[in-house]
């Protein structure tokens, strides 16, 4: 969902005071009942005058779910609401035992096509001869769009390997960036699930997924046992920490990952720092760029 179009489903003073910022600089969009708007920056958050009420927040979701606010109960369960094209506002409130009865805030994040910023990754990758990567940093730090950028890059010219995308949110695939690329795309699919059913059915050289938690990275361990490279990505401040969540500890293990690769936005770039498995233990081989 476009910039334009998610200012069209505001209420016109958060509109305005939204339109004042430059597009290329707004990441996210908050808004809270009762409470002030906020615009987030690369750099900072930044405080509004603007105060939704509840009423005006109810309009706002009604407008997200197109008027069909019974059709997202599921995912807004869930925590969020998928929007076009590679769009997703995150909610929160009140959940009753039928679901969540008052929502009380929205994450309005704007999605980004920025190309070329995996190339290095992808040509790293495929020197490592068929074995998987993941990519690790706090939220907000651009995983989505380097997963997508990969993705996209791995299934076009001059590389046009055979690329399975596992896009469970709605969140990777986005129409423009995918226009010339030949990589299959399961929307909606579970993650364990969509990299069974890819495997079986696809043949395909990656696998690509977006936030593996710990539930989802047992349940990809089980589908693993393909032995297709699988990508992707999850939310840690550092690799250690990482490593000391049991089930990424497994996966790690389990061997399905051979490189870490820690993400620092960088103005439309980034800066990684790669580590390889095998020398996890001795703190060696970790090197940035």
């Amino acid at each position: 969902m476009s910039l334009a179009m998610i200012l069209s489903c505001l209420p016109r003073r958060a509109a305005e005071a939204v339109a004042g910022y430059r597009e290329e600089v707004i990441c996210e969009i908050r808004l809270r009942a009762g409470r002030p708007l906020t615009v987030t920056t690369p750099s900072a958050n930044i405080l509004t005058p603007v105060v939704c009420t509840a009423k005006e927040l109810e309009e706002v979701v009604d407008r997200l779910c197109g008027g069909s606010l019974h059709a997202y109960g599921e995912t807004i369960r869930c925590g969020y609401i998928p929007l076009p094209d590679g769009g997703r506002a995150g909610v929160c409130g009140r959940l009753s035992g039928g679901g969540v009865r008052e929502i009380t805030s929205v994450c309005l994040r704007i999605p980004r096509t920025v190309k070329g910023v995996g190339l290095s990754l992808c040509r790293r990758l495929l020197a490592c001869r068929g074995q998987g990567m993941l990519l690790y940093a706090p939220p907000g730090e651009g995983k989505t769009t380097l997963l997508r950028d990969m993705a996209v890059t791995l299934s076009s010219p001059p590389y046009l390997r055979r690329v399975s995308v596992i896009d469970s949110r709605g969140e990777l695939y986005r129409e423009d960036a995918f226009a010339g690329s030949t990589a299959e795309i399961y929307l909606g699919y579970p993650k364990g699930e969509g990299i069974e059913m890819a495997t079986r059915t696809m043949s395909p050289q990656f696998i690509l997924c977006d936030e593996l938690g710990a539930e989802e990275a047992n349940s990809v361990m089980e589908a693993q046992s393909c032995g297709v490279p699988l990508i992707a990505s999850a939310h840690a401040s550092s690799l250690a920490g990482l490593l000391q969540r049991p089930a990424f500890a497994r996966l790690h293990e389990a061997g399905i990952f051979r490189l870490y690769v820690g993400l620092e936005r960088m103005g439309q770039g980034f800066r990684f720092d790669i580590t390889e498995r095998e020398t996890i233990r001795s703190g060696a081989g970790k090197e940035s760029i």
